[in-house]
């Protein structure tokens, strides 16, 4: 099978975020499950240099699409398509897996689109918007309405994908709900494996201070359905009765102010300077950091309000860390029975609280979350994937 990979994400910003690492980890597993007589071909954007994970592929090939230097531009970004669409030749490959929409899906290849989420369909116009009056406000609300039909032309490429991959049962769900053109038998739920990264190196010792004393912990985005202001409220509603506790919120986007704002974050912040001292920020961390942070916390706790998949209780089930979640979307199917899960959109208190008064049920999750994380697997997910692949090149 001459396989095609748009290993675009692996590029660009979204390297970093959920896409980008699923596709990583997707890879590395590849590695081990390609049959005699395969051939990969990757696409990559011709401004930006390769990805280095792609040495683990030594015998295959890399095509260059043409930048669609326009399309990043300021202002005509907000309307016109920042990637081109790959157009392979015919013979060229038998089948492109593409993992990220918004790069393009091909009309002239068979394709396996891989379908994650609908966050901005799912939370359009809940953000706290900037205080801003004449132009700038006009501009603003251009912006983001042009913003909007662009993201609904990307949810209309999806019918023109050959199959579709959903991530779990519910974003299958969504998918058929919400986008257009697309029916059940079109769509295969293949879940993710667990991604927690290989430890390199050891913990620095400015984390494994912070880890002396109880904390609860949390790694990822701010976004708005992260709903961390929630998390933070949830931290300070047990302050009160557990003055020594504090709480560790990884992740790069913490330095971005502005959007932290947006979310109304300084004001619940700034209301408790006594307590606002024990939020730490460790910003973007190492494989070894996180691990050390995970298996130290006193629970992991996810106030998001929506998970296309639910990668970050995955990654704390499998490093041995509690975890405390709402019941909504995707969590249920990755937390099994592992979880303390709560009604969607009650406090978390009561819940984090039952953790910290009891070491035997930490222990106990402990032990049945590695269970449970240990039923996610790479290998599995790519297997999967391939045949479905293969499916269509005998097509």
């Amino acid at each position: 099978m001459r396989l095609g990979i748009d290993a675009r994400p692996l590029q660009h910003e979204t390297q970093f975020r959920g896409i980008g690492k699923s596709l990583e980890f997707f890879l590395i597993a590849l590695k081990g499950e390609l049959e005699p007589g395969d051939e990969l071909v990757f696409y990559l954007d011709e401004g930006l240099p390769r990805p280095e994970l792609l040495k683990i592929f030594p015998d295959s090939t890399s095509k260059a699409i043409p930048t669609a230097r326009l399309g990043r531009r300021r202002y005509f970004r907000s309307f016109l398509s920042s990637f081109r669409p790959i157009n392979p030749p015919k013979g060229e490959i038998d089948v492109l897996l593409q993992y990220d929409a918004t790069f393009g899906i091909p009309r002239k290849v068979p394709s396996v689109v891989v379908f994650h989420d609908l966050i901005p369909y799912l939370f359009r116009g809940q953000e706290k918007q900037r205080s801003r009056k004449g132009l700038k406000k006009t501009k603003d609300d251009l912006a983001r309405e042009m913003y909007w039909r662009k993201y609904l032309r990307t949810l209309d490429t999806y019918q023109y994908a050959s199959r579709l991959i959903a991530i779990s049962e519910s974003s299958k769900k969504d998918l058929l709900k919400h986008i257009k053109g697309v029916k059940s038998s079109d769509i295969t739920v293949i879940p993710h494996g667990v991604s927690l990264p290989a430890v390199k190196g050891r913990p620095s010792s400015a984390v494994k201070k912070l880890a002396e004393e109880p904390y609860l912990f949390y790694v990822g985005g701010i976004d708005l359905r992260k709903n961390i202001v929630g998390l933070l409220k949830t931290f300070y509603e047990l302050k009160n009765k557990y003055p020594d506790l504090r709480l560790v919120m990884a992740g790069k986007e913490f330095g971005l102010s502005d959007q932290l704002d947006s979310l109304g974050w300084f004001e619940v912040f700034n209301s408790r300077p006594a307590y606002a001292k024990d939020v730490i920020f460790p910003g973007f961390i190492s494989s070894a950091d996180l691990n050390y942070f995970y298996e130290h916390a006193r629970a992991f706790v996810l106030t998001s309000r929506y998970e296309g998949f639910g990668m970050p209780v995955l990654e704390a089930m499998s490093a041995g860390c509690p975890v405390v979640a709402y019941d909504n979307s995707s969590i249920p199917e990755v937390a099994g029975d592992a979880v303390l899960l709560i009604k969607d959109g009650e406090s978390l208190a009561p819940a984090v609280e039952k953790l910290l008064k009891n070491p035997k049920l930490r222990a106990e999750l402990a032990r049945k979350g590695k269970k449970q994380a240990a039923k996610f697997r790479w290998d599995v997910t790519v297997t999967e994937t391939l045949k479905l692949l293969r499916s269509l090149k005998a097509k």
